[in-house]
């Protein structure tokens, strides 16, 4: 079919474009803003489609079948899910942002200049984010009468998004500017880079409480060192002890970062179920007892009613945690629990082929994928970032246009222009 530029599906396709710009801008600090562009975006790409204006080679990529797949597991296995069915509902309601994934290559596909767009859409919102949080520990952060955003204090100075997830986005946000750095062409765009850098690090290991904040940026200097510097046995023992040590420094000047990590070894040590750690550790443990003991999972949304068990057991009956809809704070146990092993399969065959592109690329939009992969994998680890709205949003839009950037000729070059 013949589609003019000016024809309804080309505007609907270029007006999705800019919807996915703005979904990725608000995604830091709104949700409500984020998932009215992202229906938008639904909307505009589908009279697109139906248009004729699609690209075939991008919508059989195998990030785009391999996430389908796994949204239509999930549809099936909630046939045979112990869940209530509002359960159900809600998982599925959750998954659906899965859908992002194969808009967001497809939109980048035809417009080399749209991965480049992205990622400093994203940074544009992050730059939002972290700057509340100063303004927070300033004391000068407005409030919202009607709750539309929530704030700390100066003593944990989050705003719009939770510590955790100011921790994950802005923790990013710190790596992937030292890695902009790191490929600039002239002194000045270098120095300005990494004072940006700096300004998202700071929030995250001094003005906010969030530990995965803290493992973020970790794993991300270490995958920053190992991509950027030419590796011998003894430069990479001291670039990981230089990490290290940097940490320690920390470790002594933030009093937050003491507060946290002194409470996560004292939890642990304790071995005691009914604190913050102690109850993710018992996640993890029943998650993989339901994994062995059903390989094929127990349907969709079910990781509440195989938990409720043990919460009912380790929680006294006024307590709100008695009755509480759990879900593990680790995607992976996750979606092991709903989809057994064939699920987990599915789920690391979609990030693992999104990352594909970038193994053995020396350019910036390989380094800052491989990036983006390695965080988001830690980060899973102990949170469930594709079930939760701002994380999964972030990983599917950005890491689907970093991939098209890698498979078309013309972006890698284009994608570090200021």
């Amino acid at each position: 079919m013949h589609v003019t530029a000016r024809s309804p599906a080309a505007l609907s396709e270029r007006a999705a474009q800019y919807l996915l710009l703005c979904a990725m801008f608000t995604v830091s600090f709104s949700t409500w803003l984020t998932n009215v562009f992202v229906g938008l975006t639904l909307i505009t790409f589908t009279v697109a489609l139906l248009g004729g204006r699609f690209q075939r080679q991008a919508l059989t990529a195998p990030p785009v079948l391999l996430s389908l797949a796994l949204l239509a597991f999930l549809g099936v296995a909630s046939a045979w899910s112990i869940a209530p069915r509002a359960d159900v509902t809600q998982a599925l309601s959750k998954y659906m942002k899965l859908l992002m994934l194969p808009m967001a290559v497809t939109l980048c596909w035809g417009n080399p200049a749209m991965p480049r767009r992205v990622f400093k859409a994203f940074l544009a919102g992050a730059v939002v984010l972290a700057l509340s949080c100063y303004l927070v520990r300033l004391q000068m952060m407005p409030t919202s009468s009607l709750g539309w955003w929530r704030i700390g204090n100066p003593n944990d100075s989050f705003s719009f998004k939770n510590h955790i997830t100011i921790g994950i986005l802005i923790g990013f946000a710190t790596i992937a500017s030292l890695l902009y750095a790191s490929h600039a062409a002239t002194a000045k765009a270098r120095l300005g880079r990494i004072a940006l850098g700096v300004f998202f690090l700071v929030p995250v290991i001094f003005l906010t409480q969030g530990r995965t904040g803290y493992l973020a940026v970790f794993m991300g200097l270490v995958t920053l060192f190992l991509q950027r510097v030419r590796l011998t046995p003894l430069r990479v023992l001291s670039g990981i002890a230089g990490i290290v040590l940097l940490f320690a420094a920390f470790y002594v000047t933030s009093d937050n970062f003491k507060l946290r990590t002194d409470t996560l070894v004292t939890e642990l040590q304790s071995k005691e179920e009914r604190t913050p750690n102690g109850l993710r550790l018992s996640y993890m443990r029943v998650g993989l007892e339901a994994i062995a003991e059903h390989p094929l999972g127990l349907g969709t949304g079910s990781f509440a009613t195989a938990y409720a068990p043990t919460a009912a057991a380790n929680w006294p009956p006024e307590s709100e945690l008695h009755l509480e809809r759990h879900q593990p704070h680790s995607e992976f146990i996750l979606m092991g629990v709903q989809l057994g092993l064939p699920g987990l399969v599915l789920y690391f065959g979609m990030i693992a082929s999104l990352a594909w592109p970038a193994l053995r690329r020396k350019t910036f939009a390989a380094h800052v994928l491989v990036l983006l992969t390695v965080l988001y994998v830690a980060c899973s680890s102990f949170n469930s970032l594709l079930w939760d709205p701002t994380e999964g949003y972030w990983f599917l839009i950005l890491a689907s246009s970093l991939y098209v950037a890698l498979r078309q000729r013309a972006a890698p070059e284009s994608f570090t222009r200021p």
